[in-house]
């Protein structure tokens, strides 16, 4: 059985300042398994949190219009752009820049993956641990991201298959991602799913969404988005 849970929470720096979270999630069964898509909207753009809320609609949209073997990867995320950017209520899409991770699980646990920008995608199997983000090259700052580039060569895409209960799939925004350190990957996202496992999807909700508001870093301030499909 195909299990998935999912939470988002306001950052601390948002709180303080009465704005809303820039971080947007969907996670929505689908014809046996699961689509599930987070976006982190570029804290600099004025209407981000717009655009990353659109931004997981319009993934949602073209992936459950479609079987997994309908599109390629380019003709998947091409789709998902030029949605996303006939929806975005201004002249400038790049006031709108956010960035997007999605993961599209059919019944038979096959998976596909497609991420521009930051953030983490991460596959748990027998096989091991895969992460399918690249490293992050250039300056620090610079963040790819719907809006500014469209480019084919802006996506990283990829697929798994989940075969033996316990297999994951992991997506997270960087306020997550950039916290948890490479060697700690693996049981950081064992000790997610374990928890998970073992309760209700509400209750697993409540647990995830408890754990990213009381995180464990100093003087962590983003938002933190974070969700999981894993075969149960």
């Amino acid at each position: 059985m195909l299990r998935a849970t999912g939470g988002s929470v306001v950052g601390p720096a948002h709180m303080q300042s009465g704005q809303p979270t820039q971080d947007a999630l969907s996670l929505r069964g689908w014809c046996g398994g699961w689509i599930a898509a987070v976006a982190d909207g570029l804290g600099s753009k004025k209407f981000s949190a717009q655009g990353a809320r659109w931004a997981v609609q319009c993934a949602q949209s073209v992936l459950r219009n479609q079987t997994l073997s309908q599109l390629t990867d380019r003709d998947t995320v091409t789709a998902i752009y030029r949605r996303w950017l006939a929806g975005v209520p201004n002249s400038d899409p790049g006031n709108f820049a956010t960035t997007l991770l999605v993961a599209a699980c059919n019944a038979a646990g096959y998976v596909r993956i497609f991420q521009i920008g930051d953030g983490l995608i991460l596959a748990r199997t027998s096989q091991g641990l895969h992460i399918f983000t690249p490293e992050k090259a250039g300056f620090g700052n610079q963040t790819l991201a719907l809006g500014p580039n469209r480019s084919w060569s802006a996506w990283t895409t990829g697929s798994v298959q989940l075969n033996q209960p316990g297999d994951q799939v992991l997506l997270m925004t960087d306020g997550i991602a950039d916290d948890v350190d490479a060697g700690l990957l693996d049981p950081f996202a064992d000790t997610i799913q374990r928890q998970i496992k073992v309760r209700t999807r509400r209750a697993g909700r409540v647990w995830l969404n408890r754990e990213m508001t009381h995180w464990g870093t100093p003087g962590h301030s983003d938002d933190k988005t974070i969700a999981m499909i894993f075969k149960g």
